[in-house]
């Protein structure tokens, strides 16, 4: 008998431990089952959050079937959003510049608490939750647009942070305000994460660049030297009607500048406010 008690206490010590009981585990696997017999459409989503899949009490206080009404916090959460959220998310905070539903602890105006039928538990596909609120940039990437490709290759968290960043416009890397500076590749790192750098260092290029005259860079023509040029001063960084996202007219002060950008199979034409028609052929 002796030894039957000393091998099962050895069996018990060799298994795995997981922080609860089995009791326990059977307690929360009931009060899950209680939870659903009520609340199971909530879970309907191919992306579960990871404590309502495991436990409802991780957020929710368990009051059983009553649910008394004395609810100061509401949905009988542990504690209010985003604080809540913040428990296990607290990264989502730590920005210089948060993204704005972020800053208003707003976050269930982009995730569903539960289950969502999207990746990160969004309540929309990423690029269509975005420009649910970001009209201005909607226009510019549908319809007859051509969207920058990084936004269809991996959306607009290609570019942006979705909770916030240490740099302007939730950007995940530099990328300047300024229309001239220095044209150093640290000046625009978000922009050498897809494109190669001899688009801005190669004096002459075969590959680095498809704006080129035979060899000749012609990026590097109009960015080099110290007061390089902003992307942004010939492309549109979202989209355009245009090939390249090249703009149609920039803006100089008051003035719109047409850019009369005619491209052709072998490269193409502009004729802008700062220099008559010139073509190149690649």
């Amino acid at each position: 008998m002796i030894q039957l008690l000393i091998i099962d206490f050895f069996i018990i010590l060799s298994l795995p431990y997981s922080g609860t009981t089995k009791s326990e585990q059977l307690v929360v696997q009931a009060e899950q089952k209680d939870c659903l017999s009520c609340h199971e459409n909530l879970l309907k989503g191919e992306v579960m959050h990871y404590p309502a899949e495991d436990d409802c009490s991780t957020c929710h206080e368990s009051t059983g079937a009553s649910h008394p009404s004395n609810d100061s916090v509401g949905f009988r959460l542990m504690d209010k959003v985003p604080e809540l959220c913040y428990y296990c998310h607290e990264e989502a905070e730590q920005k210089i510049h948060p993204h704005q539903p972020v800053a208003a602890g707003n976050c269930l105006g982009c995730h569903d608490s539960h289950a969502s039928s999207g990746f990160s538990l969004l309540s929309l596909p990423e690029v269509e939750l975005c420009l649910s609120c970001h009209n201005n940039i909607s226009r510019l990437v549908q319809g007859k647009m051509i969207p920058h490709s990084a936004i269809e290759g991996g959306g607009c968290i290609s570019c942006h942070q979705s909770h916030g960043s240490d740099l302007r416009a939730l950007l995940v890397d530099a990328f300047p305000e300024e229309d001239y500076l220095p044209a150093l590749t640290e000046n625009f790192e978000l922009c050498f994460l897809c494109h190669d750098t001899d688009l801005m260092e190669a004096e002459e290029t075969e590959w680095g660049t498809g704006f080129r005259d035979g060899k000749k860079n012609l990026h590097w023509l109009h960015i080099n030297g110290d007061k390089g040029r902003n992307c942004r001063l010939c492309h549109n960084i979202h989209g355009s009607p245009l090939p390249f996202l090249i703009e149609e007219q920039v803006g100089f002060g008051s003035w719109e500048m047409q850019m009369n950008f005619i491209p052709d199979d072998q490269g193409g034409s502009c004729l802008p406010g700062c220099h008559g028609k010139l073509s190149y052929q690649r």
